[in-house]
């Protein structure tokens, strides 16, 4: 219901248009009537008005003036003037002031009319404007945290943009970062989960994590994080902005705030353990990197953790550990006897989502392409090699080429080309593997054909239960649908049909071999009645429990 009010000196004009929009019931209008503007203006202090019928020359306060203080009130309020003949002019120049129309005093009951019935159609197209407008702007604030990931996650493998670029991106999608200064590179990772996890409780505690160490670092620098392969997380981290702070990673500011953030984490890793149970390993950049090098950096740093110490649960370490590991070996090194199971084992690792194994292997393979010392044949060699592994693993999961053709070209694995220098074909496949097992994490974690005990052991188990798809997802950690699917493609049967012939077999065995009643039984086999259990059976035998039992009780007594 809209609110309506009539303004006039003259009570003959008020008390006439109040009774004609009372007698309008379509427009569902709430009427009020003031006499003078200064009525008008206290009926405006005490209630929210929608539509104004005012005169426009009235002793005292007039109609533009009066206007004036109901947009400052109400500005979504429509004002429509009577005028006279003379004051026509003057009328015109109100609209100027935000007025919504005039109308002649000698117009017609009908013509007021239909000047409110457009004022009502103008005020619900700007309501559905402003609702629109409010639903846009929640569906930005509920995407945003996407967005963000998205797009860091773009600079981490390997897109490039120049610092205005990155500044005004940073502005529009809230990242607390500075674009024209460089960031230190942290890793966190979960070390260990436990059995009972479920994809979701996995999620659930990476989350937890990662607001851990948000509040511990945002005491004393600004950062910025993102959750990658479920069990890891990537801040990006600078001295909080004051006016001493420089962009020299060599000042002051800089190294205290890196001091601060490798002293705080064995605190990050002692509440984790204590809140969570859970060990955690981190690995520290010793040295603030550009935006441009953000994306070697970051994968510098996150296959430190797969090699030496790094391999161990709840370690803190920088990349110059790292380095220091390694000193005194040859980059690429390796055995030819090991080199083709190690590209076998490739394949191994990205059918069974073995992620540290991989990023192990794939980190010993591809040192010969950074190492000059290396033929380029041998190199050529390798690139054909893994090539060979990747398309195997796209032909065998037609599913994840689309997914990867959204994110890579995928050209690059079908023929060499001298345009492309190694480093850049090193982070190309790790893009990919990147891709391969975000795949894997988004669709239901495909795993080894344990499964199929699994599921069928948690049966046997929880028979008595109502066992519901989702109940045996979360209990091997996958989709639902997608387990459906693996299931069947595993054993060739359906997982309801799996529960049914069991159920059925379980039946017959405790009809002929105890003395158990038909109810008991339909207990232990988890139906709700008696009445269901011998539904079920007789639909699976054509007989009820009790005459399938009678009859196999008569053959053995025929037989003996």
């Amino acid at each position: 219901m809209y609110r309506l009010l009539i303004v006039d000196d003259l009570p003959i004009i008020v008390d006439g248009l109040l009774e004609l929009f009372e007698q309008i019931e379509h427009l569902q209008l709430d009427v009020m009537k003031a006499y003078s503007g200064e009525e008008a203006l206290e009926i405006l202090y005490h209630h929210r008005i929608d539509i104004v019928v005012s005169d426009i020359k009235m002793p005292g306060i007039e109609g533009i003036e009066l206007l004036q203080e109901i947009k400052s009130q109400w500005p979504a309020c429509k004002v429509i003037f009577l005028t006279g003949y003379n004051d026509f002019q003057y009328a015109r120049n109100a609209i100027t002031y935000g007025g919504f129309d005039y109308i002649l005093k000698v117009e017609s009951d009908e013509k007021i009319i239909q000047s409110v019935e457009r004022a009502i159609e103008k005020i619900e197209e700007e309501q559905d404007q402003a609702q629109m407008f409010a639903r846009a702007q929640s569906k930005m604030r509920m995407a945003l945290p996407s967005l963000q990931k998205e797009y860091m996650w773009g600079l981490f493998q390997g897109k490039q943009a120049t610092d205005s670029q990155l500044g005004q991106i940073f502005r529009e999608i809230d990242i607390p970062l500075d674009a024209a200064m460089p960031v230190y590179l942290l890793i966190g990772r979960i070390d260990a989960w436990k059995e009972m996890f479920t994809t979701p409780d996995k999620a659930l505690l990476t989350y937890a994590l990662q607001n851990i160490c948000d509040e511990y670092l945002s005491s004393q620098v600004r950062s910025y994080s993102v959750v990658f392969e479920l069990s890891k997380i990537v801040w990006m981290i600078q001295p909080k902005a004051s006016d001493e702070i420089s962009a020299d990673p060599g000042s002051v500011g800089w190294t205290r705030a890196h001091r601060y953030t490798s002293g705080i984490l064995e605190t990050v890793q002692a509440t984790c353990k204590k809140l969570l149970g859970l060990p955690v390993s981190f690995l520290l950049g010793s040295e603030a990197t550009t935006w441009n090098n953000l994306s070697d950096r970051f994968h510098s740093i996150k296959y430190g953790l797969v090699q030496g110490n790094g391999l161990f649960h709840e370690v803190i370490m920088t990349d110059k550990d790292i380095r220091k590991e390694g000193a005194g070996a040859k980059a690429g090194s390796y055995q030819d006897g090991f080199y083709h199971a190690k590209v076998q084992l490739l394949m191994g690792c990205l059918e069974n989502n073995h992620r540290e194994q991989f990023n192990k292997l794939y980190v010993e393979l591809t040192a010969i392409w950074n190492d000059p010392g290396t033929p380029n044949e041998r190199k050529i060699e390798l690139y054909h090699s893994i090539s060979a592994v990747f398309l195997f693993y796209i032909h065998k999961n037609r599913e994840v080429c689309d997914y990867v053709n959204t994110q890579l070209d995928l050209d690059k694995l079908f023929r060499y080309d001298d345009s492309t220098s190694w480093p850049e074909l090193i982070q190309y496949y790790w893009h990919m593997a990147d891709c391969f097992f975000e795949w894997n994490t988004l669709r239901g974690t495909p795993l080894p054909t344990e499964v199929v005990d699994k599921v069928h052991r948690y049966i046997e188990k929880h028979i008595s239960t109502d066992i519901s798809l989702t109940a045996l997802a979360d209990y091997v950690s996958l989709n639902p649908s997608y387990l459906s699917r693996l299931y069947k493609q595993m054993t060739g049967v359906g997982l309801s049909k799996y529960m049914n012939d069991y159920r059925n077999l379980k039946a017959k065995d405790m009809l002929l071999n105890t003395s158990m009643k038909v109810n008991e039984i339909a207990a232990v086999l988890g139906y709700s009645s008696a009445l269901a259990f011998i539904r079920f059976f007789k639909k699976q035998n054509e007989t009820t429990p009790q005459d399938f039992r009678t009859a196999r009780c008569q053959t053995q007594n025929q037989g003996q």
